[in-house]
């Protein structure tokens, strides 16, 4: 549009909340609210002293709820930097629109040299994690100023979906900032509501307010504070035996009332309407013609626009004059000093309330020439406003426009367009093909909230391969996953005949059933199917860059679950050998190779693939695989030793998750953080993290929680010394049927190695050593020598030598993989995982102490090597299950427990981590996630407790305190993020 729709009165000076025009007397008078208020406050002396504080403000419309944040921004928040924004009904399907009007004032308020430019609209592929992240990055440098931030969003039940989930994940990353969010809204059932409703649970310090209707004496001074002189007796009783305190309803009916009425005490006089959509319209009738024509055009506007603008839609020659009275009684506000002059109805109650009373002939005639003066964009849902029967024409130049917008990656805006091109078409056919794309579209987004809405219209459609696309796809992202598939099956046989046969639009279908289809049969574990799916679908062809990739990325996950993650390779040579020379739209197929390259257990490839990604993603390429992608990167850190980075990954991992509320990567992220909890001891949380994937496996069902809660349990078991525990975590995973073998088997590739290892190791020390020989036998066939199985193979093969009673050749094979590990300098192998080269030495000491093969020195110095290793990853149970090794012998006294030899919590290792890494403050700020305040902060409190004053020393004092030196990241550090992803050249 012409103009942008500002949040509030003082809009142009948000920033200061200083009121930058005109309003009646009438709209500053505030009254009542008195425990609304005072919380309000509360909550804001909590932000200026060091917390963040969320505040969720509900009631129906017109309830004072917009009256309320201002009252607040003027009394409570002297000293605070506010930012503005406001829903808007016409800007529900612009992604990310709620956030930009955030962005964009953070942006005037901070030096130049921090305030580039921000691009609208919003770049399509940017998700709610990239978005909040950039946020948060802008909090943090308002917070410079030592001021506190106060964000503030009215009429959030209009927010896109998009900008609400990224306020959501902001709100989860505060974590040592100074910034008080109000949010108001209405109550609602829809996606909006339900993300509202869970935040204010979900995070510490939250408090909802219901707005309810004024009391009676507040109405009476409300009622006195809009009329001169003195008000009748009993006035303020009838008020709120009237209205029930409602303050607009209150304004209506004195608008309306004769002030001599008001006075006189002649109530009987007093026409109050029956309701308040009556009571607008009375006070719109009194008013002059020029004055209602305006107040129309503003009704159909729907919008904060210039003057100029509303009297030409209007038809109305002075528009200043036509203001005037329109001012008077409180339906219109005007912003006289800034650019253009722009105007808006006062209320939505008040704009239904004129728009309803306009005449369908009016309506449509103000539609029409709304159309023509204001942008492109904007003038599709006047133009369809305006027609009132089909028409081919305008239906045909919206499906052109729904097209474009998809093919720019616009799956909303494509949506709205196309639903709107199926209303004004007649011809049945076309009308359930436009309506059946639209929903397409939209579950394209991953958000089926829109598209269900329309499932009785679409189930009311021809059967067909689209239809069935349709339903299949709602079903599935509804967990209906038997009938999901039914559909999709259907849909994609049917649309593949038509493709083969030449008929137009059939391979699109085909795409879009064939790329869920597979994810599916992946859900299910059934891999043949994804890859055959997968192929068939690439071989149509007409695909875009992106979803190809994603097709290609399928593909070979299905070849993983079917022969192996090392043929799954052979499915992604398209790919350059180096991370850093993918293109973006390649991202997907770089995360599976990443992925692949973990499961194979070459952990330095593997991290240098996931890292690219996971960079990249934080950067806003977004890749459809990138909740997944961080949350196996946590893994891959827990592998490799950098537990504390594989815990800040694991955490980044859930709140990206959250933010898309999606599943994807949340049972990953659930499995890494199982791994390093109990790797430490930290039973609770280990179990807590345990609930929460048995959760996802029963409520999904699917073959990926599945191995994900069986790996989880058997780890925590192994950190437990419980075989039978881990033989019995691992049940879910072996293949029930008999096997030539005799002994067990293991059902699903993904992890097939590690799984594999603690089968041998639980068959092993419950004494089935025969299974167990079977179970290495087949270890050893799959695993090719490479990567830091080879450490773990050697470990094993020895412990079951000496569980057959030979030691000798267990100190055998422990000897030769200690001289091969050792052969090389400390930390230069990329695949080195600590904990397990920990085990091995451990066993080596434990056997030579008790069959006496070597010098008791020896012994000692490999099991004082294991447990100092240990306690550099903060594993206590095995530092205290090697230092009882060492007391049995007599070869040592058991020294501090590694849990507590460090001071620092989780987060403030965290930024310890990423700071001592080499980052600066914003670039650690960008890759945890938070805001340079909260990097500040936990930066301030690190030096304190380990009594340095230098980024310099931080590294070696991690070092002392027994902690891991970070290990620098496998991909090239980039550049400072800029404050948005396609910012350039902004230097902060």
């Amino acid at each position: 549009m012409e103009a942008p729709h500002d949040p509030c009165p003082c809009a142009s000076n948000a920033v200061t909340g200083q009121d930058s025009g005109p309003r009646a007397a009438s709209d500053r008078i505030f009254v009542g609210r008195e425990p609304e208020s005072a919380r309000l406050r509360a909550c804001a002396d909590g932000v200026r002293a060091g917390a963040s504080w969320l505040a969720v403000v509900e009631g129906e419309a017109g309830i004072g709820k917009s009256a309320l944040l201002r009252h607040c921004a003027a009394e409570a928040l002297d000293g605070f930097t506010v930012l503005w924004a406001v829903g808007d009904p016409s800007e529900t399907d612009l992604p990310g629109g709620v956030l930009a009007q955030l962005t964009r004032q953070a942006h005037q308020a901070l030096p130049t040299r921090l305030s580039p430019t921000v691009p609208e609209p919003l770049p399509a592929s940017l998700t709610a994690h990239t978005l909040g992240g950039q946020l948060l990055l802008l909090l943090g440098a308002l917070q410079e100023s030592e001021r506190p931030v106060a964000v503030m969003v009215d009429d959030v039940q209009w927010a896109d979906p998009l900008s609400v989930r990224a306020l959501g994940f902001v709100l989860r990353r505060l974590w040592a900032d100074r910034v008080l969010t109000v949010l108001a809204t209405r109550p609602g059932e829809d996606e909006v509501a339900e993300v509202l409703g869970r935040l204010p649970r979900s995070l510490e310090r939250a408090v909802k307010l219901e707005l309810r209707g004024l009391g009676g004496d507040d109405v009476a001074r409300l009622a006195q504070g809009l009329v001169e002189g003195r008000l009748a007796p009993g006035l303020g009783e009838r008020l709120y035996a009237y209205t029930q305190g409602h303050p607009l309803y209150v304004r209506t009916v004195l608008a309306e009332v004769p002030p001599a009425a008001l006075r006189d005490g002649v109530l009987e006089r007093w026409p109050v309407p029956p309701s308040l959509r009556v009571g607008i319209r009375a006070q719109l009738n009194r008013l002059p013609r020029e004055s209602r024509e305006l107040l129309s055009g503003l009704a159909v506007l729907d919008s904060r626009v210039p003057l100029a603008t509303a009297g030409r839609v209007a038809g109305v020659t002075d528009p200043v004059r036509a203001l005037g009275p329109a001012l008077s009684c409180g339906l219109a506000q005007w912003w006289p000093m800034e650019h253009r002059s722009p105007v808006a109805l006062v209320h939505a109650l008040q704009r239904d309330a004129v728009y309803t009373s306009l005449t369908p002939e009016r309506r449509r005639a103000l539609h029409a020439e709304a159309a023509l003066h204001i942008g492109t964009a904007a003038s599709w849902a006047h133009r369809v406003a305006a027609a009132t029967t089909a028409d081919p024409a305008l239906a045909d130049e919206l499906e052109r426009a729904g097209t474009e917008e998809a093919s720019a990656g616009r799956n909303a805006l494509a949506a709205t367009r196309l639903l709107w091109a199926s209303s004004l078409t007649e011809d049945r056919t076309d009308r359930e093909r436009r309506l059946l794309t639209a929903c397409a579209q939209s579950l394209l987004t991953m958000r089926p909230t829109w598209a269900v809405q329309h499932r009785q219209q679409v189930e009311e459609c021809a059967p067909g391969p689209l239809r069935d696309s349709v339903l299949g796809v709602m079903d599935m992202m509804a967990g209906r996953f038997s009938t999901a598939e039914a559909h999709l099956q259907r849909s994609w046989q049917q649309a593949l005949s038509q493709h083969r046969s030449g008929e137009p639009g059939a391979d699109r279908v085909a795409v879009l059933a064939g790329t869920f289809l597979a994810n599916i049969a992946l859900w299910n574990g059934r891999g043949e199917q994804a890859v055959e799916v997968g192929r068939q679908t690439l071989a149509i062809g007409d695909l875009d860059a992106a979803t190809t990739d994603f097709t290609r990325a399928a593909l070979a996950t299905g070849r993983l679950w079917h022969l192996g993650p090392r043929a799954a390779l052979a499915d992604l040579d398209h790919l350059p050998q180096t991370g850093q020379a993918v293109a973006d739209h390649h991202l997907d197929s770089l995360a599976t190779r990443g992925v692949l390259r973990l499961f194979l257990g070459e952990l330095g490839r593997a991290r240098a693939d996931l890292s690219t990604v996971a960079e990249r993603d934080r950067r806003g390429a977004a890749s459809k695989l990138g909740p997944l992608t961080l949350s196996l990167l946590s893994v891959t850190h827990y592998l490799a030793g950098d537990w504390d980075a594989g815990e800040s990954a694991a955490d980044r991992a859930l709140a990206v998750a959250a933010a898309g509320e999606q599943l994807l990567g949340d049972a990953a992220a659930r499995f890494a953080a199982v791994c390093v909890r109990s790797g430490r001891g930290e039973w609770a949380d280990a179990e807590h993290h345990m609930d929460r994937l048995s959760h996802l496996a029963q409520t999904l069902g699917s073959s990926v929680e599945i191995v994900y809660l069986g790996l989880a349990g058997a780890t925590l078991a192994q950190a437990r010394a419980d075989h039978p525990a881990v033989l019995r975590a691992l049940r879910p995973l072996l293949d029930d049927a008999a096997q030539p073998g005799g002994g067990p088997r293991l059902i699903h590739k993904p992890f097939w190695l590690w799984q594999q290892s603690l089968l041998v190791e639980s068959l092993t020390g419950t004494g089935r050593l025969d299974e167990a020989t079977a179970a290495l036998h087949d270890l050893r066939e799959a695993f090719d020598g490479t990567g830091y199985l080879q450490v773990v193979t050697a470990r094993l093969t020895g412990q079951l030598a000496e569980a057959r009673g030979r030691p000798r050749d267990a100190l055998d094979a422990y000897g030769q993989a200690l001289a091969d590990a050792t052969a090389v300098p400390p930390g230069t192998r990329a695949d080195d995982s600590p904990l397990h080269l920990a085990l091995l030495e451990q066993a080596h000491g434990r056997t030579l102490l008790a069959s006496g093969s070597g010098p008791r020195r020896e012994a000692a110095a490999w099991l004082n090597a294991a447990r100092d290793r240990f306690a550099a990853l903060r594993a206590a149970p095995f530092v205290r299950r090697c230092e009882a090794d060492l007391a049995v012998g007599g070869l040592g006294t058991p020294r501090e427990a590694p849990g507590r030899r460090s001071s620092l919590t989780e987060r403030e290792l965290s930024v310890a981590y990423a700071v001592a890494g080499g980052l600066t403050n914003q670039e650690a700020a960008a890759e945890l996630y938070v805001s340079q305040k909260t990097v500040e902060y936990h930066l301030s409190r690190i030096y304190t407790k380990l009594a340095i004053s230098s980024r310099r020393a931080l590294a070696a004092a991690l070092d002392s305190e027994g902690l891991p030196a970070p290990t620098p990241s496998p991909v090239p550090k980039p550049a400072p993020a800029p404050l948005h992803p396609l910012d350039q050249g902004a230097n902060g």
